[in-house]
């Protein structure tokens, strides 16, 4: 891999405060930041986009990788970041419509090109291939639908984390067998059985999803706070991500 090529994820640096702040240094190639910028903003949106072209797009898997890999190099080597502008509305509309119009002219080739050039290489180790998921789901809400379960997946790891650090691991444990660990039917754990299961008084089981709950809505409304530019809009957002049905 060469000194250009951008790899998913990219390393482990600082997350700045918003996603605003990611995509006007993206924007920039002359700033220090430039490639580590541009690896946590693909990072951040590569999943939305491979879902939705999986699913609204009926492409097989290895045809959505290619094209999700395709529309990122396309994104860059048009340099569509430059005229992004934080006060004309959300970058994942913009993004939303970008990728419309990207897969609308690739439908309209006989044949998608491959793109050289500086352009970057993709890791798809983490996709959950399910040909299934939202086969039923509108089209329009798939590419929000994924970045919903991508902030609510990434906020449960840093619940994980901060209450580990607390030495609290019972609480994320009870939090776990209540929310994650569901039976067959989709149903929660009853608070009799995590107390039984996990050797805790259900007054205490009851206790850490409190406190597990608020722990969690805080980390939510920190990551949803990267994605706006006027902090006014962070519980209009929450509302919105919490509306969506999985």
């Amino acid at each position: 891999m060469g000194k250009s090529d951008t790899v998913m994820g990219g390393g482990a640096w600082g997350f700045p405060d918003t996603v605003w702040a990611l995509v006007l240094k993206a924007k920039d190639s002359s700033a220090k930041e430039y490639k580590q910028c541009l690896d946590q903003l693909i990072s951040m949106y590569w999943k939305p986009v491979y879902r939705y072209i999986r699913i609204a797009w009926r492409k097989s898997n290895e045809d959505a990788k290619d094209l999700t890999q395709d529309f990122f190099s396309h994104f860059l080597e048009k340099e569509y970041l430059k005229p992004v502008d934080p006060q004309k509305g959300r970058f994942r509309t913009y993004v939303k419509v970008a990728l419309k119009h990207f897969l609308i002219n690739m439908k309209e080739k006989s044949q998608a090109q491959k793109r050289g050039g500086d352009t970057f290489t993709m890791s798809f180790d983490d996709v959950n291939d399910d040909p299934c998921r939202d086969d039923n789901s509108d089209p329009v809400g798939l590419f929000d639908k994924e970045w919903a379960r991508m902030v609510i997946s990434r906020s449960i790891k840093l619940l994980r984390d901060r209450l580990i650090d607390e030495g609290k691991d019972k609480y994320f444990n009870v939090f776990e067998m209540y929310y994650i660990c569901r039976d067959s039917a989709g149903a929660s754990s009853k608070y009799g059985d995590i107390s039984t299961k996990l050797k805790v008084k259900e007054t205490d089981v009851r206790n850490y999803l409190t406190y597990s709950r608020r722990v969690l809505k805080d980390i939510v409304r920190n990551e949803i706070k990267q994605y706006v530019i006027d902090e006014s809009d962070i519980d209009d957002e929450l509302k919105y991500l919490m509306s969506i049905q999985f």
